[in-house]
């Protein structure tokens, strides 16, 4: 409050002013579709990135050999500017929404297929032993063994993915597309609107809080079996 006083409403507007905003475009039913469209492209790069990321995740943490084919790719992945893939598909492609989604999907991939090899690593070996000496299949191993033990890592996978999917999806919104959340932000930007920018900000946060919510509340049910042996 102090710091909106000094600078002035129009710099630094006070929650009244922005809660105001906020209300000015949900009642022009800018807002929401507006959030929802920002939404979609998250959950379609996150989708994208948690589907493929476990399959190579754990290709790579059971296999030495497809691990040492993989890594080069994975540091690249790691290592290049976040912008660089953004910029390139939007070049190669045009502004689209393949371009926005495909980069932000290669952008966060390499970080999921770390992060699932990581927990596949510690996996207890003796029980896909034990599996194999009663004869079990391997779809019966895979969901009664690997994916329990899994699990926790792939749910706190899961946070971080959604965390950098949505940042980077509002930065290629920003840098190339007409709609969204990042688009709204770099209209209300170049008006000089503090307001407009909180305003859409503070929607996507809230949107996108209550989605980590429903995640940790996953990987909660998903650790309790570790909880309870602790506990034994």
């Amino acid at each position: 409050m102090v710091l909106s006083a000094w600078l002035g409403p129009k710099l630094m507007p006070g929650p009244g002013e922005t809660w105001a905003f906020v209300q000015r475009e949900l009642e022009r039913g800018v807002l929401l579709v507006q959030v929802g469209i920002t939404l979609q492209r998250v959950l379609l790069a996150f989708a994208l990135a948690m589907g493929v990321g476990l399959a190579l995740g754990f290709a790579s943490g059971r296999s030495q050999r497809f691990e040492g084919l993989l890594e080069g790719w994975v540091a690249l992945g790691l290592a290049i500017p976040r912008i660089l893939p953004i910029v390139v598909a939007y070049v190669l492609l045009g502004l689209n929404e393949l371009a926005a989604v495909l980069s932000v999907f290669l952008i966060v991939l390499p970080t999921v297929v770390v992060q699932v090899r990581e927990g596949v690593r510690t996996l207890d070996p003796r029980l896909f032993q034990m599996s194999r000496v009663f004869g079990k299949g391997a779809l019966e191993v895979l969901y009664f063994v690997a994916w329990p033990q899994l699990a926790p890592f792939v749910w706190g996978t899961a946070r971080a993915t959604l965390s950098l999917c949505w940042k980077m999806i509002v930065f290629a919104e920003l840098l190339g597309r007409t709609s969204g959340v990042g688009y709204q932000i770099a209209f209300y930007f170049q008006m000089f609107e503090m307001r407009g920018i909180l305003a859409y900000g503070l929607a996507i946060t809230v949107a996108l809080v209550a989605l980590d919510a429903l995640l940790a509340w996953g990987g909660q049910r998903a650790g309790r079996w570790r909880a309870r042996e602790a506990t034994a």
